[in-house]
């Protein structure tokens, strides 16, 4: 079975936040640094869950 760029990204992503067992938030930053997802790529797909209702975002720190 192949999975595409985009899925395999989204479902590490959610894993690694799932998996928090503070279940305090984490940034798009740290998330892509752990788990070696691109910066662009991360931030258009976690749009994507966010838009979906998957996953809720809060604007961290300026």
């Amino acid at each position: 079975m192949r999975v595409s760029a985009k899925s395999d990204y989204a479902l590490r992503a959610l894993i690694e936040m799932a998996g928090r067992a503070d279940g305090k938030a984490v940034s798009a930053e740290e998330l892509g640094r752990l788990q070696e997802i691109p910066h662009g790529f991360l931030q258009a797909i976690l749009a994507d869950l966010r838009r979906s209702g998957v996953v809720m975002s809060q604007r961290g720190q300026s």
